[in-house]
Protein backbone atom coordinates (compact mmCIF):
# COMPACT_ATOMS: atom_id res chain seq x y z
CA UNK A 1 0.00 0.00 0.00
CA UNK A 2 1.38 3.40 -1.08
CA UNK A 3 1.82 6.52 1.52
CA UNK A 4 1.64 10.11 1.21
CA UNK A 5 4.99 11.73 2.01
CA UNK A 6 5.19 14.76 4.13
CA UNK A 7 5.67 17.10 1.41
CA UNK A 8 2.82 15.69 -0.04
CA UNK A 9 0.42 15.70 2.91
CA UNK A 10 1.33 19.70 3.25
CA UNK A 11 1.19 20.36 -0.64
CA UNK A 12 -1.94 19.43 -0.51
CA UNK A 13 -3.25 21.36 2.70
CA UNK A 14 -2.01 24.13 1.15
CA UNK A 15 -3.67 23.44 -2.18
CA UNK A 16 -7.01 23.05 -0.32
CA UNK A 17 -7.01 26.21 1.34
CA UNK A 18 -5.44 28.59 -1.69
CA UNK A 19 -7.74 26.71 -4.11
CA UNK A 20 -10.34 29.55 -4.10
CA UNK A 21 -8.04 32.38 -3.21
CA UNK A 22 -8.90 36.08 -5.21
CA UNK A 23 -5.73 35.41 -7.50
CA UNK A 24 -7.38 32.16 -9.28
CA UNK A 25 -9.99 32.56 -11.93
CA UNK A 26 -12.19 29.41 -11.96
CA UNK A 27 -13.63 27.06 -14.42
CA UNK A 28 -16.19 24.92 -12.92
CA UNK A 29 -19.13 22.73 -14.69
CA UNK A 30 -21.96 20.40 -13.39
CA UNK A 31 -21.19 16.78 -14.05
CA UNK A 32 -24.30 14.78 -14.65
CA UNK A 33 -25.11 10.88 -13.51
CA UNK A 34 -26.33 10.15 -17.02
CA UNK A 35 -24.34 10.72 -20.39
CA UNK A 36 -21.20 9.57 -19.18
CA UNK A 37 -19.20 7.37 -21.38
CA UNK A 38 -16.53 4.59 -20.06
CA UNK A 39 -13.84 6.59 -19.68
CA UNK A 40 -15.28 9.89 -18.94
CA UNK A 41 -12.17 9.92 -16.60
CA UNK A 42 -9.47 10.26 -18.56
CA UNK A 43 -11.03 13.17 -20.19
CA UNK A 44 -12.05 14.58 -17.15
CA UNK A 45 -8.13 14.65 -15.92
CA UNK A 46 -7.33 16.19 -18.97
CA UNK A 47 -9.92 18.82 -18.46
CA UNK A 48 -9.23 22.15 -17.70
CA UNK A 49 -12.34 22.26 -14.90
CA UNK A 50 -11.10 22.84 -12.01
CA UNK A 51 -14.12 21.77 -9.42
CA UNK A 52 -17.03 19.67 -10.33
CA UNK A 53 -20.18 19.70 -9.23
CA UNK A 54 -21.74 16.02 -8.88
CA UNK A 55 -25.30 16.92 -9.80
CA UNK A 56 -27.64 16.09 -7.99
CA UNK A 57 -27.99 15.05 -4.21
CA UNK A 58 -30.82 15.63 -2.30
CA UNK A 59 -31.56 14.58 1.78
CA UNK A 60 -35.05 13.84 3.61
CA UNK A 61 -36.09 15.01 7.04
CA UNK A 62 -34.17 12.26 9.05
CA UNK A 63 -30.88 13.35 7.33
CA UNK A 64 -30.26 10.55 4.78
CA UNK A 65 -28.34 11.52 1.78
CA UNK A 66 -29.25 10.24 -1.68
CA UNK A 67 -28.29 11.31 -5.18
CA UNK A 68 -29.22 10.65 -9.15
CA UNK A 69 -27.91 7.15 -9.95
CA UNK A 70 -26.13 6.76 -6.83
CA UNK A 71 -23.17 8.86 -8.31
CA UNK A 72 -22.37 9.59 -4.81
CA UNK A 73 -23.05 6.03 -2.84
CA UNK A 74 -20.36 3.31 -2.46
CA UNK A 75 -20.91 0.77 -5.00
CA UNK A 76 -21.29 -2.88 -4.75
CA UNK A 77 -17.93 -3.99 -6.10
CA UNK A 78 -18.14 -6.14 -9.35
CA UNK A 79 -14.40 -6.78 -10.89
CA UNK A 80 -15.99 -6.42 -14.67
CA UNK A 81 -18.59 -3.52 -14.43
CA UNK A 82 -18.68 -0.48 -12.47
CA UNK A 83 -21.39 2.80 -13.23
CA UNK A 84 -19.45 5.34 -14.99
CA UNK A 85 -21.42 7.91 -12.59
CA UNK A 86 -18.99 6.71 -9.55
CA UNK A 87 -15.80 5.37 -11.69
CA UNK A 88 -15.89 8.87 -13.29
CA UNK A 89 -15.23 11.41 -10.42
CA UNK A 90 -13.34 8.74 -7.91
CA UNK A 91 -10.90 8.15 -10.25
CA UNK A 92 -10.28 11.68 -11.61
CA UNK A 93 -10.03 12.84 -8.02
CA UNK A 94 -7.64 10.34 -7.67
CA UNK A 95 -5.56 10.95 -10.84
CA UNK A 96 -5.76 14.91 -10.19
CA UNK A 97 -6.16 15.37 -6.48
CA UNK A 98 -5.98 19.51 -6.56
CA UNK A 99 -9.47 19.17 -9.05
CA UNK A 100 -12.10 19.79 -6.30
CA UNK A 101 -14.97 17.56 -6.32
CA UNK A 102 -18.58 18.92 -4.70
CA UNK A 103 -21.91 17.87 -4.67
CA UNK A 104 -24.68 19.80 -5.97
CA UNK A 105 -27.78 19.31 -3.69
CA UNK A 106 -31.12 20.67 -4.69
CA UNK A 107 -32.26 21.69 -8.18
CA UNK A 108 -35.66 22.23 -8.76
CA UNK A 109 -36.72 18.52 -9.08
CA UNK A 110 -35.49 17.83 -5.26
CA UNK A 111 -37.14 21.29 -4.63
CA UNK A 112 -39.10 19.39 -1.73
CA UNK A 113 -35.93 19.21 0.30
CA UNK A 114 -35.65 22.65 1.67
CA UNK A 115 -38.93 22.23 3.65
CA UNK A 116 -36.98 19.85 5.96
CA UNK A 117 -34.45 22.44 7.23
CA UNK A 118 -37.09 24.39 8.71
CA UNK A 119 -37.20 22.12 11.79
CA UNK A 120 -34.46 22.79 13.68
CA UNK A 121 -34.06 19.01 14.81
CA UNK A 122 -34.55 17.76 10.91
CA UNK A 123 -31.68 20.17 10.48
CA UNK A 124 -29.38 19.01 13.13
CA UNK A 125 -29.88 15.57 11.16
CA UNK A 126 -29.04 16.63 8.03
CA UNK A 127 -25.86 18.66 9.08
CA UNK A 128 -24.58 16.14 10.79
CA UNK A 129 -25.07 13.94 7.29
CA UNK A 130 -23.61 15.74 5.21
CA UNK A 131 -20.66 16.38 7.54
CA UNK A 132 -20.05 12.73 7.62
CA UNK A 133 -20.34 12.74 3.74
CA UNK A 134 -17.61 14.86 2.65
CA UNK A 135 -15.57 12.86 5.43
CA UNK A 136 -16.01 9.59 3.74
CA UNK A 137 -13.36 7.72 1.86
CA UNK A 138 -14.32 6.79 -1.35
CA UNK A 139 -12.92 3.46 -2.84
CA UNK A 140 -11.35 4.08 -6.08
CA UNK A 141 -11.29 1.35 -8.53
CA UNK A 142 -9.63 1.40 -11.31
CA UNK A 143 -8.35 -1.77 -14.30
CA UNK A 144 -5.16 -2.65 -15.92
CA UNK A 145 -3.03 -1.28 -13.08
CA UNK A 146 0.28 -2.14 -12.65
CA UNK A 147 0.52 -4.58 -9.42
CA UNK A 148 2.33 -1.91 -7.43
CA UNK A 149 -0.22 0.51 -8.13
CA UNK A 150 -2.80 -1.62 -6.21
CA UNK A 151 -3.80 -0.89 -2.65
CA UNK A 152 -4.61 -3.85 -0.70
CA UNK A 153 -5.19 -7.20 -1.37
CA UNK A 154 -6.17 -8.54 -4.87
CA UNK A 155 -9.85 -8.49 -5.15
CA UNK A 156 -10.33 -10.64 -8.52
CA UNK A 157 -8.26 -13.08 -9.40
CA UNK A 158 -7.95 -15.61 -12.72
CA UNK A 159 -8.64 -19.23 -13.35
CA UNK A 160 -5.12 -19.78 -11.77
CA UNK A 161 -5.07 -18.13 -8.41
CA UNK A 162 -2.91 -15.48 -9.90
CA UNK A 163 -4.37 -11.16 -9.52
CA UNK A 164 -6.37 -10.34 -12.40
CA UNK A 165 -5.48 -6.88 -13.17
CA UNK A 166 -7.98 -6.36 -16.28
CA UNK A 167 -10.48 -6.33 -13.69
CA UNK A 168 -11.11 -3.81 -11.00
CA UNK A 169 -8.56 -3.61 -8.11
CA UNK A 170 -8.66 -0.97 -5.29
CA UNK A 171 -6.66 1.91 -6.75
CA UNK A 172 -6.94 4.03 -2.99
CA UNK A 173 -9.85 6.39 -1.72
CA UNK A 174 -10.58 9.77 -2.50
CA UNK A 175 -12.77 12.58 -0.63
CA UNK A 176 -15.30 14.93 -1.34
CA UNK A 177 -14.29 18.61 -1.43
CA UNK A 178 -17.69 20.50 -0.27
CA UNK A 179 -21.35 20.99 -0.55
CA UNK A 180 -22.85 23.21 -3.58
CA UNK A 181 -26.66 24.20 -2.62
CA UNK A 182 -28.38 24.55 -5.85
CA UNK A 183 -30.97 26.73 -4.08
CA UNK A 184 -34.02 27.31 -6.42
CA UNK A 185 -38.10 26.62 -6.28
CA UNK A 186 -40.90 26.81 -8.81
CA UNK A 187 -42.31 29.22 -6.34
CA UNK A 188 -40.77 32.61 -4.93
CA UNK A 189 -37.96 31.94 -2.06
CA UNK A 190 -39.11 33.23 1.42
CA UNK A 191 -37.03 35.36 3.91
CA UNK A 192 -37.60 32.33 6.44
CA UNK A 193 -36.45 29.75 3.71
CA UNK A 194 -32.95 32.16 3.30
CA UNK A 195 -32.75 32.12 6.96
CA UNK A 196 -32.85 28.24 7.26
CA UNK A 197 -30.22 27.10 4.68
CA UNK A 198 -28.27 29.53 6.21
CA UNK A 199 -28.59 28.16 10.01
CA UNK A 200 -27.63 24.95 7.77
CA UNK A 201 -24.64 26.48 6.67
CA UNK A 202 -23.44 27.82 9.41
CA UNK A 203 -23.73 24.80 11.40
CA UNK A 204 -22.34 22.46 8.59
CA UNK A 205 -18.94 24.51 9.01
CA UNK A 206 -19.08 24.85 12.71
CA UNK A 207 -19.41 21.08 12.54
CA UNK A 208 -16.20 20.77 9.91
CA UNK A 209 -14.12 22.86 12.15
CA UNK A 210 -11.95 25.94 10.60
CA UNK A 211 -9.08 24.04 9.36
CA UNK A 212 -11.07 20.70 7.41
CA UNK A 213 -10.23 22.11 3.87
CA UNK A 214 -13.69 21.46 2.66
CA UNK A 215 -16.13 23.92 0.64
CA UNK A 216 -19.54 25.62 0.82
CA UNK A 217 -21.04 27.32 -2.68
CA UNK A 218 -24.35 28.89 -3.01
CA UNK A 219 -25.80 28.72 -6.40
CA UNK A 220 -29.03 30.82 -7.30
CA UNK A 221 -31.43 32.37 -10.05
CA UNK A 222 -30.55 35.06 -12.22
CA UNK A 223 -32.39 37.66 -11.04
CA UNK A 224 -31.64 37.13 -7.53
CA UNK A 225 -29.76 39.53 -6.36
CA UNK A 226 -32.04 42.36 -8.72
CA UNK A 227 -33.97 45.01 -6.51
CA UNK A 228 -36.94 43.20 -5.50
CA UNK A 229 -39.36 46.50 -7.35
CA UNK A 230 -37.62 45.16 -10.65
CA UNK A 231 -40.54 42.72 -10.29
CA UNK A 232 -42.74 45.69 -11.92
CA UNK A 233 -42.60 46.42 -15.61
CA UNK A 234 -42.11 49.96 -15.22
CA UNK A 235 -38.68 49.49 -13.10
CA UNK A 236 -35.41 49.36 -15.31
CA UNK A 237 -32.74 50.71 -13.10
CA UNK A 238 -30.62 47.32 -11.84
CA UNK A 239 -32.69 44.99 -13.52
CA UNK A 240 -31.17 42.40 -15.18
CA UNK A 241 -34.12 40.81 -16.93
CA UNK A 242 -36.28 43.28 -18.71
CA UNK A 243 -38.92 41.42 -20.23
CA UNK A 244 -42.56 42.92 -20.16
CA UNK A 245 -43.45 39.73 -18.26
CA UNK A 246 -41.01 39.75 -15.29
CA UNK A 247 -40.05 36.93 -13.25
CA UNK A 248 -41.22 36.17 -9.88
CA UNK A 249 -37.63 35.75 -8.11
CA UNK A 250 -36.35 39.26 -8.14
CA UNK A 251 -34.22 39.52 -4.81
CA UNK A 252 -35.31 36.79 -3.45
CA UNK A 253 -31.63 35.65 -2.48
CA UNK A 254 -30.55 39.21 -1.20
CA UNK A 255 -31.19 38.59 2.41
CA UNK A 256 -29.08 35.05 1.82
CA UNK A 257 -26.55 36.72 0.34
CA UNK A 258 -26.00 39.76 2.22
CA UNK A 259 -26.09 37.13 5.92
CA UNK A 260 -23.90 34.60 4.00
CA UNK A 261 -21.29 36.16 2.52
CA UNK A 262 -18.73 34.81 4.67
CA UNK A 263 -20.22 31.89 5.06
CA UNK A 264 -20.27 30.62 1.34
CA UNK A 265 -16.60 30.26 -0.49
CA UNK A 266 -18.34 31.32 -3.84
CA UNK A 267 -21.61 32.67 -5.68
CA UNK A 268 -22.91 30.72 -8.77
CA UNK A 269 -25.29 33.00 -10.60
CA UNK A 270 -27.30 30.97 -13.43
CA UNK A 271 -27.05 33.77 -15.68
CA UNK A 272 -28.78 31.85 -18.69
CA UNK A 273 -32.31 30.72 -18.80
CA UNK A 274 -32.87 34.14 -19.42
CA UNK A 275 -33.10 34.72 -23.22
CA UNK A 276 -30.54 36.60 -25.51
CA UNK A 277 -31.57 40.08 -23.80
CA UNK A 278 -30.94 38.92 -20.44
CA UNK A 279 -28.40 41.56 -19.03
CA UNK A 280 -25.99 39.34 -17.24
CA UNK A 281 -23.29 41.94 -16.24
CA UNK A 282 -26.46 44.12 -14.38
CA UNK A 283 -26.92 40.39 -12.97
CA UNK A 284 -23.16 39.83 -11.66
CA UNK A 285 -22.92 43.48 -10.36
CA UNK A 286 -26.09 43.22 -8.40
CA UNK A 287 -24.42 39.71 -6.63
CA UNK A 288 -21.11 41.81 -5.77
CA UNK A 289 -22.89 44.46 -4.46
CA UNK A 290 -24.98 42.20 -2.01
CA UNK A 291 -21.42 39.94 -1.37
CA UNK A 292 -18.93 42.82 -1.08
CA UNK A 293 -16.37 40.54 -2.74
CA UNK A 294 -16.95 40.09 -6.58
CA UNK A 295 -14.29 37.50 -6.90
CA UNK A 296 -16.27 35.71 -5.06
CA UNK A 297 -18.88 35.69 -8.03
CA UNK A 298 -18.95 32.84 -10.36
CA UNK A 299 -20.87 33.59 -13.76
CA UNK A 300 -22.90 30.70 -15.08
CA UNK A 301 -22.97 29.73 -19.00
CA UNK A 302 -24.49 26.91 -20.59
CA UNK A 303 -23.71 24.73 -23.79
CA UNK A 304 -27.43 23.20 -23.92
CA UNK A 305 -30.62 24.38 -25.12
CA UNK A 306 -32.27 26.92 -22.48
CA UNK A 307 -35.61 28.55 -21.58
CA UNK A 308 -36.11 32.01 -23.35
CA UNK A 309 -39.25 34.44 -23.70
CA UNK A 310 -39.54 33.25 -27.02
CA UNK A 311 -39.01 29.55 -27.09
CA UNK A 312 -36.14 27.70 -26.29
CA UNK A 313 -32.60 28.37 -27.74
CA UNK A 314 -28.88 27.49 -28.15
CA UNK A 315 -26.69 30.63 -26.88
CA UNK A 316 -23.86 30.61 -29.65
CA UNK A 317 -19.96 29.08 -28.86
CA UNK A 318 -18.75 33.43 -29.73
CA UNK A 319 -21.33 34.76 -26.89
CA UNK A 320 -20.27 32.09 -24.28
CA UNK A 321 -16.56 32.55 -24.70
CA UNK A 322 -16.87 36.28 -24.85
CA UNK A 323 -18.55 36.35 -21.33
CA UNK A 324 -16.11 33.89 -20.28
CA UNK A 325 -13.28 36.29 -21.44
CA UNK A 326 -15.82 39.29 -19.74
CA UNK A 327 -16.09 38.42 -15.87
CA UNK A 328 -12.05 37.69 -16.20
CA UNK A 329 -11.55 41.17 -17.43
CA UNK A 330 -13.75 42.41 -14.55
CA UNK A 331 -12.46 41.26 -12.20
CA UNK A 332 -14.76 38.23 -11.31
CA UNK A 333 -13.94 34.73 -10.00
CA UNK A 334 -15.19 32.42 -13.50
CA UNK A 335 -17.27 30.69 -15.11
CA UNK A 336 -19.24 27.54 -14.24
CA UNK A 337 -21.18 25.21 -17.14
CA UNK A 338 -23.86 23.57 -17.29
CA UNK A 339 -23.12 20.72 -18.32
CA UNK A 340 -20.99 17.98 -18.47
CA UNK A 341 -22.59 15.00 -19.70
CA UNK A 342 -26.18 16.31 -19.97
CA UNK A 343 -26.25 17.64 -23.43
CA UNK A 344 -29.58 18.30 -25.72
CA UNK A 345 -27.66 19.92 -28.25
CA UNK A 346 -25.71 16.40 -30.04
CA UNK A 347 -22.32 17.71 -28.82
CA UNK A 348 -20.26 14.83 -27.81
CA UNK A 349 -18.55 14.14 -24.33
CA UNK A 350 -15.31 14.60 -25.87
CA UNK A 351 -16.75 17.89 -27.52
CA UNK A 352 -18.18 19.14 -24.33
CA UNK A 353 -14.76 18.88 -22.82
CA UNK A 354 -13.11 20.62 -25.70
CA UNK A 355 -15.78 23.23 -25.29
CA UNK A 356 -15.29 24.18 -21.49
CA UNK A 357 -11.67 24.06 -22.28
CA UNK A 358 -11.85 26.47 -24.93
CA UNK A 359 -13.94 28.71 -22.25
CA UNK A 360 -11.11 28.31 -19.74
CA UNK A 361 -8.57 29.21 -22.75
CA UNK A 362 -10.91 32.20 -23.13
CA UNK A 363 -10.64 33.81 -19.49
CA UNK A 364 -7.19 34.19 -19.91
CA UNK A 365 -7.64 36.64 -22.48
CA UNK A 366 -7.73 34.71 -25.66
CA UNK A 367 -10.97 33.85 -27.63
CA UNK A 368 -10.58 31.77 -29.85
CA UNK A 369 -11.79 32.55 -33.51
CA UNK A 370 -15.23 30.21 -33.57
CA UNK A 371 -15.37 28.50 -37.20
CA UNK A 372 -18.44 29.23 -38.70
CA UNK A 373 -20.47 25.89 -39.72
CA UNK A 374 -23.36 25.75 -41.82
CA UNK A 375 -26.84 25.25 -40.07
CA UNK A 376 -28.68 21.89 -40.64
CA UNK A 377 -32.34 22.29 -41.86
CA UNK A 378 -34.92 19.54 -40.07
CA UNK A 379 -38.59 19.21 -40.59
CA UNK A 380 -41.22 17.60 -39.34
CA UNK A 381 -44.51 16.74 -41.39
CA UNK A 382 -47.15 14.21 -42.88
CA UNK A 383 -46.10 12.18 -45.45
CA UNK A 384 -49.63 11.32 -46.59
CA UNK A 385 -52.98 13.86 -46.14
CA UNK A 386 -56.36 12.45 -47.15
CA UNK A 387 -58.93 14.87 -48.19
CA UNK A 388 -59.91 18.64 -46.97
CA UNK A 389 -57.02 19.31 -44.19
CA UNK A 390 -54.48 21.79 -42.86
CA UNK A 391 -51.35 21.04 -42.75
CA UNK A 392 -48.12 21.99 -40.24
CA UNK A 393 -44.45 21.90 -41.46
CA UNK A 394 -42.49 21.83 -38.00
CA UNK A 395 -38.54 23.24 -38.84
CA UNK A 396 -37.97 23.99 -35.19
CA UNK A 397 -35.86 20.82 -34.28
CA UNK A 398 -33.35 22.80 -37.19
CA UNK A 399 -30.10 22.95 -35.58
CA UNK A 400 -26.60 25.51 -36.11
CA UNK A 401 -23.30 23.50 -35.04
CA UNK A 402 -22.17 26.95 -33.33
CA UNK A 403 -25.47 27.38 -31.87
CA UNK A 404 -26.59 30.63 -33.64
CA UNK A 405 -30.11 32.17 -33.88
CA UNK A 406 -31.80 30.55 -37.02
CA UNK A 407 -33.94 32.62 -39.74
CA UNK A 408 -36.43 29.85 -41.65
CA UNK A 409 -37.66 29.97 -45.42
CA UNK A 410 -40.13 27.87 -46.78
CA UNK A 411 -40.73 27.61 -50.06
CA UNK A 412 -42.61 25.21 -52.36
CA UNK A 413 -40.92 23.72 -55.32
CA UNK A 414 -43.55 21.47 -57.41
CA UNK A 415 -47.27 20.40 -56.87
CA UNK A 416 -51.23 21.98 -56.65
CA UNK A 417 -50.40 25.58 -55.31
CA UNK A 418 -50.77 25.97 -52.26
CA UNK A 419 -50.66 29.03 -50.09
CA UNK A 420 -47.87 29.41 -46.54
CA UNK A 421 -48.80 30.83 -43.98
CA UNK A 422 -45.64 32.32 -41.55
CA UNK A 423 -43.18 30.77 -44.65
CA UNK A 424 -40.36 32.55 -42.10
CA UNK A 425 -41.40 31.31 -39.37
CA UNK A 426 -40.26 27.27 -37.19
CA UNK A 427 -43.79 25.96 -38.14
CA UNK A 428 -45.34 26.99 -41.89
CA UNK A 429 -48.44 25.77 -42.66
CA UNK A 430 -51.11 25.84 -45.67
CA UNK A 431 -54.79 24.60 -46.09
CA UNK A 432 -55.46 21.92 -48.73
CA UNK A 433 -59.45 21.43 -50.36
CA UNK A 434 -60.43 17.67 -50.98
CA UNK A 435 -59.03 16.80 -54.41
CA UNK A 436 -59.93 14.75 -56.91
CA UNK A 437 -57.00 13.21 -58.00
CA UNK A 438 -54.00 11.93 -55.78
CA UNK A 439 -51.28 14.73 -56.33
CA UNK A 440 -47.68 15.36 -54.71
CA UNK A 441 -46.45 18.54 -53.61
CA UNK A 442 -42.68 19.10 -52.93
CA UNK A 443 -41.58 21.67 -50.85
CA UNK A 444 -38.05 22.99 -49.37
CA UNK A 445 -36.96 24.24 -46.63
CA UNK A 446 -33.33 26.47 -45.71
CA UNK A 447 -32.28 27.54 -42.41
CA UNK A 448 -29.52 30.79 -42.47
CA UNK A 449 -27.49 31.48 -39.18
CA UNK A 450 -27.23 34.83 -39.97
CA UNK A 451 -23.71 34.02 -42.47
CA UNK A 452 -24.42 31.22 -44.03
CA UNK A 453 -27.79 29.22 -45.72
CA UNK A 454 -28.09 25.48 -45.08
CA UNK A 455 -28.47 23.21 -47.60
CA UNK A 456 -32.59 23.05 -49.06
CA UNK A 457 -34.29 19.85 -47.17
CA UNK A 458 -36.26 18.79 -49.93
CA UNK A 459 -39.67 16.70 -48.91
CA UNK A 460 -42.76 15.63 -50.57
CA UNK A 461 -46.44 15.52 -48.83
CA UNK A 462 -49.01 13.28 -50.59
CA UNK A 463 -52.80 14.34 -51.18
CA UNK A 464 -55.10 11.56 -51.11
CA UNK A 465 -58.53 12.30 -52.51
CA UNK A 466 -61.53 11.80 -49.80
CA UNK A 467 -62.36 8.62 -50.60
CA UNK A 468 -58.57 7.31 -51.00
CA UNK A 469 -58.52 3.59 -49.59
CA UNK A 470 -55.12 4.78 -48.12
CA UNK A 471 -54.81 5.02 -44.54
CA UNK A 472 -52.76 8.25 -42.84
CA UNK A 473 -50.08 6.85 -41.11
CA UNK A 474 -48.86 8.04 -36.98
CA UNK A 475 -47.65 11.35 -37.78
CA UNK A 476 -43.99 11.61 -37.15
CA UNK A 477 -44.44 14.01 -34.58
CA UNK A 478 -46.51 11.50 -32.29
CA UNK A 479 -45.19 11.80 -29.00
CA UNK A 480 -43.66 9.03 -27.03
CA UNK A 481 -45.44 7.94 -23.80
CA UNK A 482 -43.93 8.57 -20.58
CA UNK A 483 -41.28 6.07 -19.09
CA UNK A 484 -40.43 6.36 -15.57
CA UNK A 485 -37.26 4.68 -16.33
CA UNK A 486 -36.03 7.25 -18.81
CA UNK A 487 -34.15 10.72 -18.13
CA UNK A 488 -35.65 13.61 -19.28
CA UNK A 489 -34.22 17.37 -19.72
CA UNK A 490 -35.32 20.72 -20.34
CA UNK A 491 -37.71 20.88 -23.62
CA UNK A 492 -38.21 17.15 -23.85
CA UNK A 493 -42.28 16.00 -24.38
CA UNK A 494 -44.02 12.87 -23.02
CA UNK A 495 -47.50 12.05 -23.44
CA UNK A 496 -49.10 10.42 -20.26
CA UNK A 497 -52.76 9.56 -19.60
CA UNK A 498 -54.28 11.50 -22.47
CA UNK A 499 -52.05 14.23 -22.27
CA UNK A 500 -48.57 15.79 -23.96
CA UNK A 501 -46.41 17.35 -21.28
CA UNK A 502 -42.97 19.45 -21.53
CA UNK A 503 -40.21 18.70 -18.88
CA UNK A 504 -39.18 22.10 -17.17
CA UNK A 505 -35.81 20.63 -16.12
CA UNK A 506 -34.14 17.47 -16.13
CA UNK A 507 -36.00 14.96 -14.13
CA UNK A 508 -36.56 10.82 -13.88
CA UNK A 509 -39.20 8.91 -12.36
CA UNK A 510 -41.86 12.58 -11.85
CA UNK A 511 -45.37 11.10 -13.39
CA UNK A 512 -46.27 13.54 -15.54
CA UNK A 513 -49.56 15.82 -14.24
CA UNK A 514 -48.31 14.69 -10.42
CA UNK A 515 -45.50 17.62 -9.60
CA UNK A 516 -44.19 20.78 -11.16
CA UNK A 517 -41.30 19.23 -13.41
CA UNK A 518 -43.65 19.25 -16.34
CA UNK A 519 -46.20 21.52 -18.05
CA UNK A 520 -48.94 20.48 -20.00
CA UNK A 521 -48.91 21.32 -23.87
CA UNK A 522 -51.50 23.39 -24.70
Amino acid sequence: MKKLSLATLISTVLLSQAAFSAENNHVMSYLTSWGLPQDAATQLEKSNVDTFFLSFGGWDQNGDISSSDNIIKEVDYDPYWLPPAYTSWTQTKLAAPAKKMMVAFGGETYESMWAHIADPASREKIAQGLVKLVKTDFPVYKKDMKPEQMVGECLSATWDNSCNMASFQKAGTVQLDGIDFDYEKVARLTPQENENLLNLAKRIKELLGPNSGKLLSLTTYHVGADPESCASPSVMENCSFIEDARSTHHGEALSLLTAGRDVFDFFNVMTYDAGPRFRYDVAMANYARAVGDQKKIILGNTINSQWGPEGRYVESKENNLKRAAWQAEKGYGGVFVWALGSNNTQLSFADQVSYINEMQQATGGDVPQVENHIPVAKAVYPQDVTGAATVVLDGSTSTDPEGAALNWSWTQVSGPHVTLTNGNQPKASFTLNSPEEESTLVFNLTVNDGVNDSIPLSFSIKHHPADSDVSEPDAPSAIATWDSDKIYVGGDEASWKGKDYKARWWTRGNEPGTNEVWQVIE
